[in-house]
């Protein structure tokens, strides 16, 4: 399938005209890399455009694009159900009630973003990291969590049944209520972890 190609700018300006739809889309990034480069000689420009914005209730299902920063970024209620979005930083970003089921977010940063509610199914979240994220009701059932860091994330009431924790850290996270079924411990860390039945772990496994 060939994608279209717009920038980050293109894609807001229509989302401010009203526009919803941009699904399949590649989304040109000028990278992580270059954005340093900008930042350290006090260049400042794309990085503004792209944390911070709202693009809730958008549809970016299926769309590529990577290595951005997207803090805090409002992306409630989106659809961005098998999108690949490899090395994002999403950190404080509002992730609320989106479907991100199948989405490929592989070495991407969530670190405190809210992502209460949201669908997370069979996603690829191998080397992500959720310190401090709200996942609270959330459905991370048959995730890839390989190497995921969950550092005291709030994991209440959330769907991690048949999941693989491999090299999973759950250090301090609430797993209070969460369904566990059908999951496979392997390499796991546990250490003032709250599991559902609201004991507490200390153990590595």
């Amino acid at each position: 399938m060939k994608r279209k190609s717009i920038t980050f700018e293109e894609l807001l300006r229509r989302y401010a005209a009203g526009e919803r739809n941009f699904a399949n889309v590649e989304i040109a990034s000028l990278g992580l890399t270059e954005y340093e480069k900008r930042w350290e000689r006090g260049d400042r420009s794309g990085a503004k455009e792209l944390s911070g914005a709202n693009l809730s209730g958008v549809d970016l299902s299926g769309a590529k694009f990577s290595c951005t920063y997207l803090i805090g970024t409002d992306l409630s209620g989106a659809n961005l159900s098998g999108a690949r979005m490899d090395e994002i930083c999403l950190s404080h970003a509002n992730l609320s009630n989106a479907n991100l089921s199948g989405a490929v977010l592989w070495q991407s940063s969530l670190d405190s973003a809210n992502l209460s509610g949201a669908n997370l199914s069979g996603a690829n979240l191998a080397e992500a990291g959720f310190l401090r994220a709200n996942l609270s009701g959330a459905n991370l059932s048959g995730a890839e969590l390989r190497d995921t860091g969950f550092r005291k994330a709030d994991l209440t009431g959330a769907n991690l049944s048949n999941t693989i924790l491999d090299y999973t850290g759950l250090v301090e996270a609430n797993l209070t209520g969460a369904n566990l079924e059908g999951v496979e411990f392997r390499r796991v860390y546990f250490q003032n972890t709250v599991m559902p039945d609201g004991t507490i772990r200390n153990e590595e496994c």
